[in-house]
C-alpha cells in the first residue's frame, strides 16, 4: 500500500474519532517503505512512552486472591492494560479490540478465560516450564459489550490462589473504528509511534486500544511494566 492510500485511510479515519489533521501531518505518519527489519528491534521515541504513561495511568500489582498487592504474591496484567477501579473481586478492564493480546508480568502455574460457570479457555504449566510471555487470543472474537474474566495463578501460588480480571469489550462503533484503524497502520513501528505521538489526551482510550493488539510494537511492552510511576 502507498504513502498516499495509508495516509488516505487513516486521515479518514482519524476523523471518525474525532481527530483533526491536516494532510502534511498525515504525511508524515507514513514513512517510506523499508526492507530493513532490524528497525523494528528499535526503542520507541521517548515521546510515544510518555505520552502512552499518559494515557494508560498506573498499573500496581495486584495480589492473588484479588485485592490490591500488600505484601504476598502479586502480579500485574499488562495486556490489555486494567484500571485503578475495582468492581467485586474482579479487576475492570475496558477492551478496545475483539482481539487483545493477553500478557502478565512474571511466570504463571495457570491462566483461565471465563464466562458465568463456564471455562473458555484454560492453559496449565507444563511439568517442564512455567508459563510466560504475551498469549494470543485463544478463543471466538469478543463480541460488544461482552464480559469475560481472566483469572491468572503465578507461579508458586497454590491450586485456588488466583487474581481475577473483569474484561469488558467497548460497544460495536469503538470496536469497528478501532479494528480498522490496527489494519491502517499495518505492521510498521514506526506508523504507530508516530500516530500515537499525535493523539489527544481526550483519546486515551484509543491509545488503550492499539495498546492492547498484536500488531502493536513490541518496544512498547519492553518499556511500560508495573508500577512505572
Amino acid at each position: 500500500m502507498s504513502k498516499h492510500v495509508l495516509g488516505s485511510g487513516v486521515a479518514a479515519l482519524a476523523l471518525a474519532v474525532a481527530v483533526t489533521f491536516s494532510c502534511a501531518v498525515i504525511a508524515q505518519v507514513n514513512p517510506p517503505k523499508t526492507s530493513q527489519p532490524a528497525a523494528k528491534l528499535q526503542p520507541p521515541p521517548r515521546s510515544v512512552i510518555q505520552k502512552l504513561r499518559v494515557f494508560l495511568g498506573v498499573n500496581p500489582p495486584v495480589a492473588v486472591g484479588g485485592s490490591r498487592s500488600g505484601g504476598g504474591q502479586s502480579i500485574c496484567l499488562l495486556s490489555p492494560w486494567p484500571s485503578l477501579e475495582r468492581k467485586g473481586e474482579a479487576v475492570p478492564v475496558s477492551v478496545g479490540i475483539r482481539r487483545p493480546v493477553l500478557l502478565v508480568s512474571g511466570q504463571l502455574n495457570e491462566i483461565r478465560l471465563e464466562k458465568g460457570e463456564r471455562i473458555l479457555f484454560q492453559k496449565r504449566a507444563s511439568s517442564t516450564g512455567p508459563i510466560e510471555g504475551k498469549i494470543d487470543w485463544p478463543i471466538q472474537l469478543m463480541q460488544p459489550g461482552e464480559q469475560i474474566t481472566l483469572k491468572v495463578r503465578p507461579r508458586g501460588s497454590s491450586g485456588g490462589d488466583f487474581s481475577a480480571f473483569l474484561l469488558q469489550a467497548a460497544d460495536q462503533k469503538v470496536l469497528d473504528t478501532n479494528d480498522r484503524l490496527v489494519e491502517l497502520l499495518g505492521d510498521d513501528p514506526q506508523v504507530w509511534n508516530q500516530y500515537v505521538d499525535r493523539l489527544k489526551p481526550e483519546q486515551a482510550a484509543t491509545a488503550a486500544a492499539l495498546w492492547s493488539s498484536p500488531r502493536a510494537p513490541a518496544g512498547w511492552r519492553t518499556e511500560l511494566q508495573c508500577s512505572f510511576r
